[in-house]
């Protein structure tokens, strides 16, 4: 009996013992915001959870319905995209302000466990 409780408190601290999370890059953020309803809006801004390796980074943004036009075909809005200085952040500029109507930003990117996430949210802007 004596030989088991060595091992058995061995067992007990591996059960105890943190283990570290395995995080993924998530949108913790963005201007404008999911679902929001907004007017001049020249550029999107994405906000995540940690540092994303820049050459990972993908976004577009794409006009998805025009009022008056009901069978608007899905459009991709020319844009700029520039990483943040803080690795956290991108921002995605139009050439121009957007026009009124639905938009999609959709993203990917990969922190530092390089496994690549991504998402998609919606905006309108009247």
């Amino acid at each position: 009996m004596k030989s088991f409780l060595p091992a058995a408190t061995a067992a007990l601290a591996l059960l105890l013992t943190p283990v570290a999370a395995s995080a993924h890059t998530k949108l913790v953020g963005s201007t404008p915001a999911a679902n929001a309803t907004v007017s001049k809006v020249t550029s999107v801004s994405l906000r995540f959870n940690e540092k994303v390796i820049a050459s990972t980074v993908k976004a577009e943004l794409v006009m998805t319905g025009m009022p008056g036009m009901a069978n608007h075909a899905p459009m991709k809005i020319a844009a700029t995209s520039t990483m943040g200085k803080d690795g956290k952040s991108l921002t995605l500029t139009a050439k121009r302000a957007l026009v009124p109507g639905t938009y999609k930003v959709k993203w990917s990117a990969a922190g530092a466990d390089t496994h690549r996430m991504g998402s998609e949210f919606s905006f309108t802007v009247k």
